[in-house]
């Protein structure tokens, strides 16, 4: 019988509450960065904040948790008696955690509270607006210029707002911001999403962008040949009346709010917003999804999320739930995929998804590929 992940969550993080601590140690002078993920050149920095942290050696008990810890996006940067530096990342108990070494580090109360307190205050100044798509095209009409800012790199490039009902058709103002755009794609063109931040009249928008030139042309001399599509909360395609997945997966990373989309979702939107991570190349959103996993399962598929060249789901259907509790539910997707470097393949994806009660987020808690034709178990 499976090991339910989520209860192994729920009771290590009732352990980490009811555990005490040594003596504290004396506070020291750290840095905090809110950032979208471990890799993100754009960030926002508080620097001065004090704080009592252990060295690795005083790290209070738990230190080697089997479980993916729930993780925030500040990110600290301590001064360590060697002379050089610690970066750890604050868990949503206001904890540490130790990325390199899986190791938690335990803060005093007054310090844990510190943490959450400074990590709700920097998510706030750092992402934009989560903005519903009929207030944005209000805020954004036909012909405005506004500016974007790509929650990953900070690149900053300005367009024009030219068409768009369903989402806001935009273009580059001059060259010199078409030239930016092409840095933010790695000096190529996809229609691959991106997190970004609208920027108009003093407002900042939470906002998803793909980098495709396409349809018609407006703006002469900009180096541009067509449009890109921006989206925002609920804005559809134009091939469909539903908001994309992918897209609004990324309008809410630039809200920072990731966690609460998730926590709201449903198994099967569970199922569609983990393939479209993994078509994106979105470990962050994966390693967020399987929080509650055990570690080796959490960045098994973390790594496999780094090497996919694309992945593409088709049929998802939810194959079972539990008819008595409804606390486990079985979704079932049509995967065709491909690795860097390797054929494509066509796989059955089975979640189970768990919750511990009716009124709690559902998170996934297993995750299985099995290929179509022997329909053997592969687990990642």
């Amino acid at each position: 019988m499976r090991t339910n992940h989520v209860i192994h969550a729920a009771v290590a993080a009732a352990f980490l509450l009811a555990a005490t601590t040594a003596a504290a140690p004396l506070p020291r002078s750290v840095g905090l960065e809110m950032k979208a993920g471990p890799n993100a050149a754009y960030a926002t920095r508080h620097d001065g904040i004090r704080l009592s942290v252990p060295e690795p050696s005083e790290a209070a008990r738990g230190e080697s948790p089997s479980v993916a810890p729930s993780l925030t996006d500040l990110y600290v940067t301590i001064p360590s008696a060697e002379g050089g530096e610690r970066r750890l990342r604050v868990e949503s108990t206001g904890h540490l955690w130790d990325e390199r070494a899986s190791n938690r580090i335990v803060l005093s109360g007054k310090h844990a509270a510190r943490m959450r307190s400074e990590a709700e205050r920097l998510r706030k100044e750092h992402y934009g607006q989560l903005t519903d798509w009929n207030e944005a095209k209000r805020l954004l009409p036909r012909r405005s210029v506004f500016s974007i800012t790509d929650i990953e790199s900070g690149l900053t490039f300005r367009v024009q707002r030219r068409a768009g009902s369903d989402h806001a058709d935009v273009q580059p103002l001059s060259k010199e911001d078409t030239r930016i755009m092409r840095r933010i794609y790695k000096d190529g063109w996809s229609w691959r999403r991106k997190a970004i931040v609208v920027g108009s009249e003093g407002r900042r928008l939470a906002a998803s962008m793909n980098g495709m030139p396409h349809g018609g042309d407006g703006i002469p001399g900009n180096g541009f040949s067509g449009h890109f599509c921006v989206h925002f909360l609920n804005s559809s395609t134009h091939r469909s009346e539903n908001p994309d997945p992918e897209h609004q997966l990324m309008v809410y990373k630039a809200a920072g709010r990731l966690r609460e989309m998730l926590n709201g979702s449903p198994p099967l939107a569970q199922a569609r917003y983990l393939a479209a991570a993994m078509d994106q190349n979105e470990t962050e959103i994966v390693r967020l999804m399987t929080e509650g996993m055990t570690l080796p399962e959490s960045a098994g598929l973390v790594a496999a999320t780094a090497k996919f060249a694309s992945f593409r789901a088709g049929k998802i259907a939810e194959s079972k739930r539990d008819p008595v509790t409804e606390l486990t539910a079985v979704v079932e997707l049509d995967a065709v995929f491909q690795s860097r470097g390797k054929p494509s393949r066509r796989e059955t994806v089975r979640l189970t998804c768990a919750r511990l009660s009716p009124l709690s987020p559902w998170r996934l808690d297993d995750c299985e590929f099995i290929p179509v034709r022997s329909r053997s178990s592969r687990r990642s």
